[in-house]
């Protein structure tokens, strides 16, 4: 398989801070033993990716909001018609975002023969003129695994993300404030603003030191965000709302701790009701479901097999 990656492949290394869902899908692409060219997309001329398509089996197309070719409007027909799969990929919720929904169907990455994302409910995507498919989010393997215990962190419960009314609504907010009444000064909130961001391996220490990890999402049935594998996946005990289609990806009150939306107290309950040997218990669970099935070496050799490249 040649394939040729359109992203940011210099992300990480502008801002040693973050971390890059891109890097990891050029390593699951590489542990499959395929042939990967990663080109920077941004203010690219579009001339240069065609030229560089030419020959590969599969363009897959990593979206980042306002990251563009130049003049890429014909871009992906013509790299279509000189016979590569062209595939756009993309883990956010679309519709019933305002600012996002309007969009769909509008801007050029839309136009690939097959558009991957982690919006899976029953949407009209058709009378958008997109070929889409749901994509639930898988984890990358560089960071998978359980991380050392720092004794020095007191916190019980933690919260890792960001608050926007206008995509998460006002049930992120209810959460948080009542983890503060809860845990009081034990409660920790990362990912609050910019200055208070945990990646990398210092997020796999965070969860080994913390009991619970607190999740949440903009609500949507067979919608999640990517926080589900990469707390899993480090080894973190993660209470998450009930949502149509965890059970089928194999997120079950197995591998982590479920309550209905709103019923914070649920979390509480159940978290309380396990023994630490339970929790460990479930933790080994959650890491070895997303081991054995949500890792991107899986989720893109799908890909290929929908897009008919395999």
């Amino acid at each position: 398989m040649r394939l040729i990656l359109l992203g940011a492949p210099d992300l990480e290394r502008n801002d040693g801070r973050m971390e890059s869902w891109h890097v990891d899908v050029d390593q699951g692409a590489r542990e499959l033993g395929w042939d990967v060219e990663f080109m920077r997309v941004r203010d690219v001329p579009a001339d240069d990716i065609v030229r560089a398509a030419k020959g590969a089996d599969m363009l897959l197309w990593l979206r980042t909001h306002s990251h563009n070719p130049l003049d890429d409007r014909s871009m992906l027909a013509r790299i279509q018609d000189a016979g590569t799969v062209t595939c756009g990929l993309h883990l956010d919720l679309y519709w019933g975002i305002a600012q996002r929904e309007k969009k769909i169907g509008n801007e050029s990455w839309w136009k690939a023969q097959h558009v991957f994302t982690a919006d899976g409910g029953d949407r009209n995507w058709a009378s958008r003129g997109v070929n889409h498919h749901w994509c639930p989010p898988p984890f990358g393997s560089r960071h998978l695994g359980y991380g050392k215990a720092d004794p020095s962190v007191d916190a019980r419960a933690v919260f890792v993300g960001s608050c926007l009314r206008s995509i998460h609504g006002d049930h992120r907010f209810r959460l948080i404030a009542w983890a503060r009444r809860t845990w009081g000064s034990r409660f920790l909130h990362v990912g609050r603003n910019g200055h208070n961001r945990l990646y990398h391996q210092k997020l796999n220490y965070l969860y080994a030191s913390v009991g619970l990890v607190l999740g949440d999402s903009a609500p949507a049935g067979r919608y999640w965000s990517d926080r589900i594998p990469r707390t899993l996946g480090r080894g973190g005990l993660l209470a998450y709302p009930r949502t149509p289609g965890l059970d089928e990806q194999g997120f079950t009150d197995d591998v982590m701790i479920r309550y209905d939306r709103g019923q914070f107290g649920q979390i509480l309950d159940r978290y309380r009701e396990l023994s630490p040997a339970q929790r460990r218990a479930m933790t080994d669970a959650g890491l070895e479901l997303v081991r054995s099935r949500h890792l991107w070496r899986h989720r893109l050799a799908w890909i290929a097999e929908v897009a008919g490249c395999a």
